[in-house]
């Protein structure tokens, strides 16, 4: 599809144990589904528009009110996911799946949500300030969803990353990464140029993820914070590695002071492949002694 020009520097997080971009997806289709669910209800009750926006969906989007915020500070992180119309939440995933699948692709998976959250926070603040310095007591009714915000900052970010990268590279040389950036950005604030509480949001999401990757590239990981507070909030509901030993195992296997059996060496074209694999997405040097071991022994056998 074409190349990159930076070499990614990843080990394995929580974020790596399935598809953060498949993640991302979801949240988005499922505030979407509950949503559009509980306006329906409204629709079908006769009651006016109006009254679900004031009473649900204002719930979920980020207040400019300093009073309201503080009483709904969840919406900073889910104003970053809610959308009610069909258009916009079909486009949404579709450049959200373009620029996402391309970051987790050249820097790893577990860069990406903290990447998107960071991107999508910045611009909640931004919206926040902007709108009470611009409008003061009349801001009091604003309120913002940040989702294309957020993906203007994957944009930025991708581009930040490789922006060589080439699409369709056998038609004419392709199509440089950094130019469908270009579009996606322009596409985004050209139409809130008349709103500048709207189009300031969009900016600081797009510095925001520009100054994430270069600061990447320089050795700091904003994200890896959220990575660690994750591996310890998974920890918590992951079973003991250190569980004590079954009735079985009491009854069958230690009931002598020799091994009950000899562990014979299980080498497949599987695991190597496994490995393999690994090794391609995140280095030889991130590899286990166990696993450095078994491709010494497989190399051995010849397999």
């Amino acid at each position: 599809m074409g190349y990159r020009d930076y070499k990614p520097k990843t080990g394995p997080s929580l974020w790596n144990t399935s598809n953060p971009l498949v993640m991302l997806v979801i949240l988005l289709a499922m505030f979407f589904i509950l949503l559009n669910f509980l306006k329906s209800i409204y629709t079908f009750s006769a009651i006016p528009e109006e009254a679900f926006y004031r009473n649900i969906y204002h719930w979920f989007a980020m207040p400019a009110d300093p009073s309201k915020l503080a009483f709904r500070p969840w919406t900073i992180l889910t104003m970053q996911f809610s959308e009610v119309k069909l258009f916009v939440a079909v486009s949404n995933i579709f450049w959200l799946w373009l620029f996402a699948y391309l970051i987790q692709d050249l820097i790893g998976g577990d860069k990406l949500i903290p990447l998107y959250l960071y991107c999508g926070t910045a611009s909640a603040f931004a919206f926040f300030i902007s709108a009470n310095l611009i409008y003061g007591s009349a801001a009091v009714n604003m309120y913002f969803t940040g989702i294309t915000s957020a993906l203007v900052g994957l944009a930025v970010a991708a581009a930040t990353i490789s922006p060589k990268y080439r699409f369709f590279p056998m038609i004419g040389g392709g199509i440089p990464l950094w130019i469908i950036s270009l579009i996606y950005f322009l596409l985004n604030t050209s139409t809130l140029i008349k709103s500048p509480v709207l189009l300031i949001p969009h900016l600081i999401a797009g510095l925001m993820g520009f100054i994430f990757i270069k600061l990447l590239e320089a050795g700091n990981d904003l994200g890896a914070w959220m990575n660690h507070l994750a591996r310890i909030c998974s920890s918590w509901i992951s079973p003991s590695k250190n569980s004590p030993a079954s009735t079985k195992d009491k009854l069958f296997y230690n009931q002598g002071s020799t091994a009950p059996f000899f562990k014979k060496k299980n080498i497949t074209q599987q695991k190597i492949d496994t490995i393999l694999d690994k090794i391609n997405q995140f280095g030889y040097e991130n590899l286990t002694d166990e696993e450095k071991k078994f491709l010494s022994e497989a190399s051995k056998e010849d397999i």
